[in-house]
């Protein structure tokens, strides 16, 4: 008979998380710094595809570490009936679309279509 395991205390269970977000979080930084060191040892121009591939990756990078920055903040002044004020969580995280959208609001898409550079 498989035993279930014991309920975990909120807190405990999101400090893990934000712990295997930061785990992401290192292993793409060392990922980038890979392609880095391939890029700087090329003698051809990075076409436009691959240098937007490489800032996409830098931002899924910062999304990561942003996430878990937010969560262990939200973690450690959640009170003991399970809420927690969010503004200095949100404080902690550094991307703002990425704020917005974690404090519960949508932010509006830029009018001219460009995308936003960070």
């Amino acid at each position: 008979m498989r035993m279930e395991p014991p309920p975990l205390p909120l807190r405990l269970a999101a400090e893990r998380v934000s712990a295997e977000l930061e785990a992401l979080y290192d292993r793409l930084e060392r990922l980038e710094y890979g392609l880095d060191m391939v890029f700087m040892h090329t003698t051809e121009a990075l076409d436009g595809q691959t240098i937007s591939m490489l800032q996409e990756l830098d931002m899924l990078r910062q999304s990561l570490g942003a996430l878990a920055d937010f969560l262990v903040h939200l973690a450690r002044d959640t009170n003991e009936c399970g809420l927690v004020n969010p503004e200095e969580a949100l404080r902690s995280v550094p991307l703002r679309d990425t704020g917005v959208r974690l404090g519960g609001k949508t932010k509006a898409e830029p009018v001219s279509g460009h995308a936003e550079l960070f």
